[in-house]
C-alpha cells in the first residue's frame, strides 16, 4: 500500500453522506409492495397445501393470490415488475489513488502470470459502493401461471401443479443499483461547501478543504472506474479549477459552489438506476453454488 493517506472527511460531511445512502435505500424500500409481498408467501403456502394433498384449501389461496395480483394490475395496466423486498451491502476500498493504481498493476502482473485467482482477489476489493439489490416479481408471470394450475389441481395433478408453482417462483429478478461512494462522498462535501459558501464571512480554508476533498475523491472514483472519464469528470475537474482561483482571491463565494453542485447531482442521477435485471438463481443452481 502506497504511504500518502486520504484526506479526513468533513464530520458534516459525514453526517451528510450517511443520510444520502439511507435514503438511497428508503427510496427504494418505499417501492416494495405489500401485495406483492403477500401474493409470493401465499404462492409459497399454495406449495404447502399441494404438499398435503388439500385440494380445497389450495385453490382458495390460489384465489386470494388472483385477488391480490389484480389490485396490483388495477392500479397500474402497464406495470412489468413490482419490488418485493429491498438488501443493501457496502463494499469501500480504503486506500487511495495511488493504492488503486498499485493494485491494477498487480493485477495485470498476476493474470500475466496466469494466477487468475490471485488477481481475481484482488479485483473483487478494488470497489467502494453502495449495493442495493431489489428483488421483484414480474407481475405478468404469476396471474398467467397461477389460472394455468387451477385444472391440475382440480384433477388432483399435484405435483405438476407444485412444479409449475415453483417455476413461477424462479421467475422473480434481482435489479442492483450501484451508488459510487467516492462521487456520492464528492457531491456532499459541495453540499456542504455550498451552504458555508454562502453564509456571512465564510471561512475560506475550510472551503478550500472541502473542495480538494472532493477533488479527491472524484479522482478515487475515476481510478475505479465509476463513470467515463471525457463525459463524467472532465466538465468536473474545470470546474474544481475555477473554484480554487476564485478561492484564491477576494471576490465574493456566494453561489460559487452552485454549478458544480448540479452537475455532480446530475452524475448520482444517473448511478441511482437498476442495471439490467437478472433472474434470481433456481434451487438447483444454489446447491450447485455451495458444493
Amino acid at each position: 500500500m502506497a504511504d500518502k493517506k486520504r484526506m479526513e472527511e468533513n464530520k458534516e460531511v459525514t453526517k451528510k453522506v450517511e443520510n444520502a445512502q439511507d435514503n438511497y435505500v428508503d427510496e427504494r424500500v418505499k417501492k416494495v409492495t405489500q401485495e406483492a409481498v403477500d401474493a409470493i408467501n401465499m404462492v409459497a403456502k399454495v406449495i404447502e397445501l399441494l404438499d398435503k394433498k388439500e385440494k380445497d384449501k389450495a385453490l382458495e389461496e390460489i384465489a386470494n393470490v388472483l385477488g391480490k395480483l389484480e389490485v396490483l394490475i388495477a392500479r397500474d395496466p402497464n406495470l412489468q415488475v413490482v419490488p418485493v423486498d429491498v438488501k443493501q451491502s457496502i463494499v469501500d476500498f480504503p486506500g487511495t489513488v495511488d493504492d488503486v493504481e498499485a493494485a491494477k498493476a498487480e493485477v495485470v502482473a498476476l493474470i500475466k502470470a496466469s494466477e487468475v485467482q490471485a488477481a481475481r482477489d484482488i479485483m473483487l476489493n478494488l470497489a467502494s459502493e453502495l449495493d442495493i439489490y431489489v428483488t421483484a416479481l414480474p407481475i405478468g408471470t404469476y396471474p398467467v401461471v397461477m389460472k394455468a394450475i387451477i385444472p391440475l389441481i382440480e384433477q388432483e395433478k399435484f405435483e405438476e401443479a407444485k412444479k409449475l408453482l415453483v417455476e413461477a417462483l424462479e421467475t422473480l429478478v434481482l435489479e442492483k443499483i450501484v451508488i459510487p461512494l467516492p462521487i456520492l462522498r464528492a457531491e456532499q462535501a459541495i453540499i456542504r461547501a455550498n451552504e458555508l459558501a454562502n453564509k456571512e464571512n465564510p471561512n475560506k480554508d475550510e472551503l478550500k478543504e472541502l473542495l480538494a476533498y472532493a477533488k479527491e475523491q472524484l479522482e478515487l472514483g475515476e481510478a475505479l472506474g465509476y463513470g467515463k472519464v471525457e463525459i463524467d469528470y472532465k466538465d468536473l475537474y474545470v470546474e474544481i479549477s475555477k473554484l480554487e482561483k476564485i478561492l484564491e482571491g477576494e471576490e465574493s463565494t456566494k453561489d460559487i459552489f452552485e454549478t458544480l453542485k448540479e452537475k455532480l447531482s446530475g452524475i448520482m442521477a444517473k448511478f441511482n438506476k437498476p442495471k439490467a435485471p437478472t433472474q434470481m438463481p433456481k434451487a438447483e443452481d444454489k446447491k450447485e453454488e455451495s458444493k
